[in-house]
């Protein structure tokens, strides 16, 4: 690697520290083949020794320390062997939070992978797999259809109101009251079948006040 090379590769490291969003691009210059509307949270880790063998498709998600690995070394200790292989992730996947995607491995279009996963294996299209190693739980049309269902039953909010670590104090609270003792769903629009009032800064100081 020339002196060139090697600033261009730090001054892209140091980029990322301030950056998080750049790390798409990042791994583009480094040889990954990305589609469009893919999102790669950062941190997570592509092999740096042969990030190339990795193809990700369109409108995948790829959530924070996942890594994803084209060689595995454990073969080494059969002799001079480092076995490497491609990775190919299809469209319309999302991948959980810290799961590990071996080498030599494809996931289907249209598939969910649960976090803590470890895929060591293809997995089918449109399915969804989850566990250590990753197992198929059901396909990704009971999947849909149960939170449909679910949907239509549990506290559904709208995510906007809530989706900040600085939203009022009187939306915090309204939310965990909400889901004290159950989950619920956020939609980027409620239906009008199920409107609710969202408190707004300051409803709790103005209610104490007008007693």
């Amino acid at each position: 690697m020339n002196l060139i090379v090697k600033l261009g590769h730090y001054f892209r490291r140091m980029r990322l520290l301030v950056d998080s969003g750049y790390y798409p691009e990042y791994l583009r210059k480094q040889g990954v083949r990305i589609g469009k509307n893919s999102s790669i949270l950062y941190p997570s880790y592509v092999d740096g020794r042969l990030p190339y063998l990795l193809e990700i498709g369109d409108d995948v998600v790829i959530s924070l320390y996942v890594t994803i690995l084209t060689h595995d070394a454990t073969s080494a200790w059969a002799g001079d062997l480092v076995k490497v292989g491609r990775v190919r992730i299809h469209d319309h996947v999302f991948i959980g939070a810290n799961s590990t995607v071996m080498c030599n491995v494809a996931i289907g279009p249209n598939a969910i992978v649960g976090a803590g996963s470890v895929v060591s294996r293809d997995v089918p299209p449109d399915s969804v797999v989850a566990g250590n190693p990753a197992k198929l739980v059901c396909s990704m049309e009971k999947f849909k259809a149960k939170h449909r269902e679910l949907g239509g039953r549990q506290p559904l909010f709208e995510g906007k109101q809530f989706q900040h670590p600085y939203v009022p104090d009187e939306r915090k609270t309204f939310l965990s009251g909400q889901l004290q003792d159950t989950f619920g769903y956020f939609c980027a629009r409620l239906p009008n079948s199920r409107q609710e009032t969202i408190p707004s800064a300051g409803s709790s100081r103005q209610e104490g006040n007008n007693k």
